[in-house]
């Protein structure tokens, strides 16, 4: 009998006799990896990485701390800024060398609360204060610089724009 009319009767090649290269039992492929393995070497990744991020996480956590201290400064300087000008009033940013800390004169509800993040600190003492046309009449032309943990960042303030730059 051909396969073919084997099939017709229901019949598997195996059931016949008749060897094909899929009739044979199957071994397992030691090529590959099973589930188990793959997930027990995804753990262990997973374990040394947090291992490794972690000792890094200090020092790269104060680094992001100081450019962000520095851009929350940037942000707060053009807010004294606008509120001068929209206030028809002088407002000032006073910074203190040492602190942590940074003041708006007058003081207003809107004001922000001028806290740097932890382990960042105001280099210099510095004011600048800005009439209600928005103009720098005291600290124009000047820098403020905040550091941590080994980084620094300046701010500068131009001379007649009040533009503010971060360096």
């Amino acid at each position: 009998m051909r396969n073919t009319e084997l099939f017709k009767f229901g019949l598997r090649n195996a059931e016949c006799g008749i060897k094909t290269p899929n009739s044979e039992p199957r071994t397992p492929n030691s090529k590959g990896m099973t589930l188990i393995e793959v997930v027990v070497v995804m753990v262990i990744i997973g374990t040394l990485s947090a291992i490794a991020i972690s000792g890094l996480g200090s020092s790269l956590s104060t680094g992001v701390s100081v450019t962000g201290a520095a851009q929350m400064i940037a942000s707060d300087i053009r807010y004294a800024q606008e509120s001068a000008m929209a206030n028809n009033v002088s407002k000032s940013v006073t910074f203190t060398s040492g602190a942590s800390v940074y003041a708006f004169t007058p003081a207003s509800a809107l004001d922000g609360t001028g806290q740097l993040p932890s382990g960042v600190t105001i280099q210099n003492d510095f004011t600048v204060t800005f009439n209600s046309l928005g103009e720098p009449i005291a600290g124009g032309g000047g820098i403020i610089t905040v550091s941590g943990g080994g980084q620094t960042q300046t701010i500068r303030i131009v001379n007649y724009t009040g533009k503010v730059n971060i360096s």
